[in-house]
């Protein structure tokens, strides 16, 4: 970020003569100087995510839904705590915020886009791949504020950094580990949202779509 404003506004400053001074009000910490680990944290975890909940189906189609919803669980515990040990005070120190917290954001990260490709691929067949793919994929990474802050995104595009789960996951982690829980709410809301809705989908495909069968 600090990078992108001195190369903004260098050229403002010597077109009018003047000598511009840089001061990083929250600077990035030793483990991660150029600012990158969340976004690679959260395309790490999108990617994983996708992919359980792709191969879920894939591996296991007839898995009873209290139990595909157990290994997502643990699923996403474990992609938390493996996150905030490498990334965190007790790994690389790139994410100085508190432990917990940032397995706990992670693991609602990795929760929220596996059981997200799971509905659209029980909801559209095959053809959810791809449309998860693009809506958490593209539209999610391109739109995260991970390498770029979202004000520098399109005005169409905005929408989607508030409730795509990379975008709110990403600005939960920067909240937590540089800017006093800034974002760290919503984030949450919008990740559990995410989940709720995404079980919902699979309860209604998986149990109520068996039962009405198993009657007819």
């Amino acid at each position: 970020m600090t990078s992108t404003v001195t190369g903004a506004f260098s050229g403002v400053a010597q077109a009018n003569g003047e000598r511009m001074s840089v001061q990083d009000v929250v600077p990035a910490s030793a483990g991660d100087t150029r600012g990158m680990s969340v976004f690679y944290a959260g395309f790490g975890v999108v990617l994983a995510g996708f992919l359980f909940g792709m191969m879920t189906y894939q591996m296991a189609p007839r898995l009873e839904y209290r139990w595909r919803l157990a290994s997502l669980a643990s699923f996403s515990v474990l992609g938390g705590i493996l996150v905030a040990v490498i990334a965190g005070s007790l790994g690389f120190s790139a994410l100085p915020g508190p432990f917990l917290g940032i397995a706990g954001v992670i693991a609602l990260m990795a929760a929220a886009v596996g059981s997200a490709t799971m509905a659209f691929i029980r909801v559209f067949g095959r053809a959810g791949m791809s449309l998860a793919a693009v809506v958490l994929f593209t539209f999610g990474n391109s739109t995260s504020g991970g390498t770029l802050p979202t004000a520098y995104l399109p005005d169409w595009l905005h929408p989607f950094s508030e409730i795509l789960p990379v975008g709110v996951g990403v600005r939960a982690v920067q909240g937590l580990s540089h800017f006093n829980n800034d974002g760290l709410t919503a984030g949450v809301v919008v990740l559990v949202a995410w989940i709720l809705v995404a079980a919902a989908t699979l309860f209604w495909r998986d149990v109520r779509g068996s039962r009405g069968a198993a009657v007819g």
